[in-house]
């Protein structure tokens, strides 16, 4: 069976009980953050034993960018593909995090490569939801008073983004989730992101682009993990989501997410 047969179970929604929260930002005294959602490596690999199979999908990690502390990683997920006779592969990777350092970095991998077989992949759509937080050392967490709303603000989410969504193919459906719904509301679409030039390495790990964009006056250089055909001098972005680290090199940018200007 190809893999094309797969796209559409793997990327449909999942359960309410099964997505989790994380605070994207607060507020200064940590009494109100940005609550966004998120799938964890376990969810992710049922999905992906339940439509594939267990024997049938596996995942693999090659380090990434070496610093002092260690090196991020990228995570391969591959799926057999009868009608071919091979493993199809789709990869991305994630730094090192703040907890957990070498454990973290391979779960963010690993979720951030599912999103490429487009597990989890229509939650970008969804907003952040502003909840009531309280302290927890240097960081925060979410009141669990709070939990009963956020799964009833992801069920309307769905309602409106998903369910009301016609049947289509798999590429079609998951573009579609990003369409808005009723009544929407007006987005300005300027470009806040040119790319100036765009160089690609070719490394033991595969093809990293490295790119500089202008932003708001000021030029960067931010690495991407692939050969993505978008990313060429003069093309224009009008979100972009970059991560940075201190490697032994200085200051690194990279960028996980962005969409094209209109």
């Amino acid at each position: 069976m190809s893999v094309n047969k797969f796209l559409e179970e793997l990327s449909k929604p999942f359960d309410a009980k099964d997505v989790k929260w994380r605070l994207q930002g607060t507020n200064a005294d940590k009494t109100g953050g940005w609550a966004v959602a998120y799938l964890d490596s376990r969810a992710i690999a049922k999905r992906l034993d339940d439509v594939v199979g267990q024997m049938r999908w596996k995942d693999e990690y090659k380090p990434w960018i070496t610093s002092k502390t260690g090196a991020s990683q990228i995570c391969i997920i591959s799926i057999y593909d009868d009608d071919l006779g091979e493993w199809v592969n789709k990869s991305d990777g994630a730094e090192l995090s703040a907890i957990s350092p070498i454990k973290g970095g391979i779960s963010d991998a690993f979720k951030r490569a599912a999103v490429k077989w487009g597990i989890g992949r229509y939650l970008y759509s969804m907003k952040p939801v502003w909840v009531k937080t309280r302290a927890r050392g240097n960081s925060a967490m979410i009141e669990d008073t709070e939990l009963t709303r956020l799964h009833q603000q992801y069920s309307v989410f769905l309602k409106e983004s998903v369910e009301s969504v016609p049947k289509q193919t798999p590429q079609n459906q998951i573009k579609s989730f990003a369409k808005p719904t009723s009544n929407p509301v007006p987005v300005q679409n300027t470009p806040m992101y040119e790319i100036l030039g765009v160089k690609k390495q070719q490394g033991d790990n595969g093809v990293r682009s490295m790119l500089r964009i202008k932003h708001n006056n000021k030029i960067i250089t931010a690495y991407y993990n692939g050969d993505d055909s978008h990313f060429k001098e003069g093309a224009n972005l009008s979100r972009a989501l970059f991560t940075s680290r201190e490697t032994e090199y200085g200051k690194v940018h990279i960028l996980q997410d962005y969409d094209l200007a209109a």
